[in-house]
């Protein structure tokens, strides 16, 4: 951490042009004084501070420091500075030509009348990284100044002077071009920004008025600027932006102007076309209306008062339709003109019959269909037939006197009767069989009995016992 000064006009990176024939070292600690002597920045530098102001302090080298003198920057270099602060009546840092330079920090004014800090007096451009803060003095003292046609660009924050007059941060001179990214708030007495002249002078961001003065001021109606942000005055009626005319651009990013109303605690809101700010959803506007300054269209289908019923609600009137039997015969074509054809066209019960009858004796007689299993007995496969007499020939469970009689059985029918029923009953008839032989009844099996045993064909008993008290015929 060292002070260095200059000891001769010339370029930052030659040794002869410091105290002690050091070139200074870039580093956060650093403070370089131009000392009356005229310096250029011809390499990027990093430095702590950066100013024409004397200093008492020690520096490298040796010697005395003396107010005065400044650094100009050559083409394409970067000066970085947290502190870059105009201490006498001269300007500090100077683009000229046609030189573009970029300067990454802060600049400050001093309490200097009438001077610049930063000054771009050429046709180059000029960047600035940070923030800008006019002066201290009475009168005119500004932080940065586009004073011919150059260009200026700043992204950070302009900050008004603190003393009253006209100590800007940033100024536009003549017809050059600002374009300002980041807030404008003013000091608490002086402007942060001024196009003087007819530049253009563009700020993309909030601009905001403090007690004691406007943000931003153009009294030239030659001058072009164009706004986008927040503009908020304050509580005793500055205006954020005092100007003969300006435009929002395109796109808005917050397009909200506050005013003081009727006292320094209230303030009256006005918004333009930014939605977020409260205006309608489109949702919620009739369709193709077109509102918030044409930045917006309405997709709400609403119908019209003509289309709805008398007096039921709708938008901001209500419906005027009237419903009448005429009309509603009209809507769906049955008006008294055409009534009579219509209802002539109308099937009577006998068609409708027959149209059912046709449709169950044409297309639905086929195999599967419920037709298809009454029909006459000239397909034998069906279970349920009808004879040339119109009788059902079908499986029959159970006889009731009177109603089946014995003419009504062809005589094939009995005979798979009588053999269904003689083959149900065999084991019946045989044991009947059995009976009859061995009761010697079998004319072809003669029955034999001895004291032991009867046999009459395949059927043998045995007799056991002592023939007197008990016999036990068993079959063997």
């Amino acid at each position: 951490m060292a002070n260095y000064r200059a000891v001769a006009s010339g370029n930052w990176n030659t040794a002869a042009t410091w105290g002690g024939g050091a070139v200074p070292p870039n580093g956060a600690g650093h403070s370089i004084y131009s000392n009356t002597f005229t310096v250029t920045v011809d390499i990027n530098v990093d430095v702590a501070l950066i100013t024409n102001a004397a200093n008492a302090g020690t520096f490298v080298g040796g010697g005395t420091a003396a107010a005065g003198g400044g650094f100009t920057l050559s083409n394409g270099v970067t000066l970085t500075s947290s502190n870059v602060t105009l201490g006498t009546n001269a300007t500090l840092v100077t683009l000229a030509s046609t030189n573009s330079a970029s300067i990454v920090g802060n600049i400050t004014g001093s309490n200097n009348s009438n001077i610049s800090c930063v000054i771009n007096s050429g046709t180059g451009t000029l960047t600035v990284t940070g923030i800008i803060t006019g002066g201290t003095a009475t009168t005119s003292n500004w932080g940065c100044n586009n004073s011919s046609t150059g260009v200026i660009n700043v992204s950070g924050s302009l900050v008004g002077g603190s003393v009253g007059g006209t100590n800007y941060a940033l100024i536009n001179s003549l017809t050059g071009t600002i374009t300002m990214t980041g807030s404008v708030t003013s000091g608490s007495l002086s402007p942060a920004a001024n196009n003087a002249s007819t530049g253009t002078f563009t700020i993309v961001g909030d601009i905001t008025a403090t007690n004691g003065a406007n943000a931003f001021t153009s009294s030239n109606s030659g001058a072009t600027n164009r706004l986008s942000g927040s503009f908020i005055s304050a509580a005793n009626g500055y205006a954020a932006i005092y100007a003969v005319k300006y435009f929002l651009n395109t796109s808005p990013t917050a397009a909200k102007t506050r005013y003081a109303l009727n006292g320094s605690s209230t303030y009256l809101d006005m918004f333009t076309a930014d939605n977020s700010l409260g205006q309608a959803a489109i949702t919620d506007v009739r369709f193709g209306t077109v509102y918030a300054s044409g930045a917006l269209t309405g997709v709400a289908y609403i119908p019209s008062a003509g289309s709805v019923a008398f007096g039921v609600p709708v938008d901001n009137t209500t419906g005027t339709a009237t419903l009448t039997a005429a009309n509603v015969r009209a809507a769906i074509g049955m008006a008294s003109a055409n009534l009579d054809t219509q209802l002539a066209a109308i099937p009577t019960a006998i068609t409708n019959a027959n149209a059912v009858w046709d449709e169950l004796m044409s297309n639905h007689t086929t195999s599967g269909t419920f037709g298809g299993r009454i029909v006459r007995s000239i397909n034998s496969n069906n279970e349920l037939q009808l004879t040339g007499s119109h009788h059902a020939a079908a499986d029959v469970h159970e006889f009731q006197a009177a109603v089946i009689q014995s003419v009504a059985f062809a005589t094939s029918a009995v005979t798979l009767f009588t053999g269904a029923m003689r083959t149900e009953l065999t084991p019946e008839l045989t044991e009947i069989t059995e009976v009859h032989a061995i009761h010697g009844l079998d004319i072809a099996n003669a029955l034999t009995v001895t004291p032991t045993s009867r046999t009459s064909g395949a059927i043998t008993q045995a007799i056991t016992g002592d023939g007197t008290t008990n016999t036990v015929v068993t079959r063997v």
